[in-house]
C-alpha cells in the first residue's frame, strides 16, 4: 500500500469486528511502533506496551472505559461535532468488551510524551497497512491508576499510561477525513503570511 494511502486514511475507526488479530500481526504493528523516533540510546527507551487480547481484562478495562467517557461526556456534553463522530464513540461505548485488540502505551514522567505518543501513532499507521482500525485516545490515561490495578502494573515501574489504541478490523469503510487544505492552515516563515505553495490531495483523496 502506498505511504500515502496509509497517512491519507489512517482516521479514526470506532466501530471494529470482534474478530482476532492473529499473534504475528500483532508483532508486527509493535515492531513498527518501536521504530518511531526516540531520543537517546535504545537503553534509554524507556517505554513500555501491554497487549490485552484476553477477554476477562478486556471486560475489566471496557467498565473503566465506559465510566470515563460518561465522565467525559458529563463535563463537556457537546465533545462531538456532529451525530456520526457521537454515534461512532457509543458504538465503541457499547462494545468495548468485544475490542479484539487493545495496545496500551506507557513511558516515564517527562519523556514518556515526546517518545510513546510517537510510537503509539507509527502503530496506528501499521495496523492500517495490515487492514486494520484503530483509535488513539487518552481516555483511560485519565484513570491511570485504576488501569494499572487491572494490568498489574508495578507501582515502582517509573512510568505512567499515556495513550490506548483500540484496534481491530473495521466495520466500515476505509475514506479521507475531511480536514482544511494545508495550505489554508500554513504559513510561511511568519504569521499570517500565505505559503507559496497550493496543497492538492492525491486522486484517492479526492
Amino acid at each position: 500500500m502506498d505511504v500515502f494511502e496509509v497517512l491519507y486514511t489512517t482516521r479514526a475507526m470506532r466501530r471494529l469486528k470482534p474478530d482476532p488479530v492473529p499473534p504475528e500481526v500483532i508483532a508486527r504493528i509493535v515492531d513498527a511502533g518501536v521504530r518511531a523516533p526516540s531520543p537517546g540510546p535504545v537503553d534509554a527507551q524507556a517505554w513500555r506496551f501491554v497487549a490485552v487480547t484476553d477477554r476477562a481484562v478486556m471486560a475489566e478495562l471496557g467498565e473503566m472505559w465506559r465510566t470515563a467517557r460518561d465522565a467525559l461526556l458529563e463535563r463537556m456534553p457537546d465533545l462531538y461535532a456532529n451525530e456520526r463522530q457521537a454515534s461512532s464513540s457509543r458504538y465503541l461505548h457499547d462494545h468495548f468488551d468485544e475490542v479484539p485488540l487493545l495496545i496500551l502505551g506507557y513511558g516515564p514522567e517527562g519523556m514518556g510524551a515526546n517518545t510513546v505518543v510517537q510510537a503509539c501513532w507509527s502503530m496506528c499507521l501499521a495496523a492500517r497497512a495490515e487492514g486494520l482500525g484503530s483509535t488513539y485516545t487518552t481516555l483511560l490515561a485519565q484513570h491511570g491508576p485504576a488501569v494499572d490495578r487491572i494490568l498489574g502494573v508495578p507501582a515502582d515501574a517509573g512510568v505512567r499510561l499515556f495513550a490506548s489504541l483500540p484496534i481491530g478490523y473495521p466495520l466500515g469503510r476505509w475514506g479521507v477525513a475531511p480536514r482544511q487544505p494545508a495550505h489554508e492552515v500554513t504559513f510561511a516563515d511568519h504569521w499570517g503570511t500565505p505559503p507559496p505553495w497550493t496543497a492538492t490531495a492525491p486522486p484517492f483523496a479526492r
